[in-house]
């Protein structure tokens, strides 16, 4: 029974859209099977790769939600996936940064979470999290939670007394906890420091290990429209503009009857929660540093403009982190993207239109 389960869910896992979250969804499975497979009480394990198998059927059966989830977790929107992509930004990751001073003297676990510039960049942007609370780099280094008399120098400090340290240490920590688990780390981490830059002791590129794949552009092909092939259309076929014969990419393929622009648009939107990272140093080109480009921060009701500000670290300012929307094909409200091309009647159409406008003649008052 085990083994038909088994098989029936690789089976379904080949019929998703792209290869990556087939072979995706396939070593998922194999590991979860492997891990399991000499438990003493199989009948729960069993019991979740069933409802695995349900979900997978529902997805190929053209249902939306379980679909995005399904592309989270492949992409390291949430799960383990997202942590792994979390720890290089970590202070723990960066060779000798320095640590924070001890809470309480002589106390080593007492140090409060240190900011390396890219983890300090992706906490105080708006972009890079699940929530459009945005802090400032003081705010991040000194929590709104901690009470004024954590000041020893403050008057309510010297009236009604110093605060606990202990309870400021754990005010840190778990202000650190609750903002790293809001975080959805970039896919990869590009830098324009030179050659010889990288290797100086003081300056540190975290790396995903998926740079080299170049994500960002796989996602950015599969959310953009098909250039080599037409739609189809209500016009005729002879109607349509000349394209490439180039047969269509794999990437774009069908789910469950549903059309290539929906699963076009579920890429879009699975490319506003990926943010990018471009790390700098601080020697850079000059005029670097005063960029703020504008953006759209996508909220549950309405849209806002911010902008983005590359963020320096106060511990190590030897290096900048800016963070920014991973694609301009990311689906909002305001603009949205080209949906499909158009044919050669509907630009006929467009240049009969403009040609056929009347002129307006001011009549002249006598």
């Amino acid at each position: 029974m085990a083994l038909a389960l088994y098989r029936s869910i690789l089976r379904e896992a080949g019929y998703l859209p792209h290869p990556y979250v087939q072979l995706f969804v396939k070593g998922r499975t194999k590991d979860y099977f492997r891990t399991h497979r000499n438990a003493q009480d199989p009948s729960k394990y069993l019991k979740r790769a069933r409802c695995e198998l349900r979900k997978l059927q529902r997805i190929n059966a053209g249902a939306q939600k379980p679909f995005m989830r399904l592309l989270w977790y492949a992409f390291g929107r949430t799960g383990a996936f997202r942590r792994e992509l979390i720890k290089p930004h970590f202070a723990e990751s960066y060779p000798n940064f320095p640590k924070r001073e001890a809470i309480i003297p002589g106390v080593e676990e007492s140090r409060p979470p240190s900011y390396p510039p890219t983890l300090l960049a992706l906490v105080t942007s708006a972009i890079s999290k699940t929530t459009d609370k945005q802090y400032s780099a003081e705010e991040v280094l000194n929590p709104r939670k901690l009470p004024e008399r954590a000041d020893p120098t403050s008057e309510e400090a010297r009236l009604i007394g110093p605060f606990s340290l202990r309870r400021k240490k754990n005010i840190h920590r778990r202000f650190f906890v609750e903002q790293t688990d809001r975080i959805l780390p970039p896919l990869a981490v590009s830098s324009s420091a030179t050659t010889a830059d990288q290797t100086k002791p003081d300056i540190f590129i975290p790396s995903t290990g998926l740079e080299r794949w170049n994500p960002m552009e796989m996602l950015e092909t599969l959310a953009s429209p098909n250039p080599m092939y037409s739609p189809p259309s209500r016009s005729k076929p002879e109607d349509r503009l000349p394209l490439s014969p180039t047969p269509r990419k794999s990437g774009h393929l069908r789910l469950g009857g549903r059309s290539s622009r929906w699963l076009r648009r579920r890429y879009r939107e699975l490319l506003a929660s990926i943010p990018t990272m471009k790390v700098r140093t601080a020697d850079g080109p000059q005029g670097e540093e005063d960029e703020q480009p504008t953006e759209k921060i996508k909220g549950k009701k309405s849209m806002r403009n911010r902008s983005i500000q590359s963020i320096p670290n106060p511990e190590r300012p030897t290096t900048r982190a800016q963070v920014a929307w991973s694609s301009d094909l990311v689906l909002s409200p305001d603009k949205p993207g080209p949906l499909r091309s158009m044919t050669a009647r509907e630009l006929q159409w467009i240049r009969d239109a403009e040609l056929s406008k009347p002129v307006a003649v001011k009549k002249s008052s006598k």
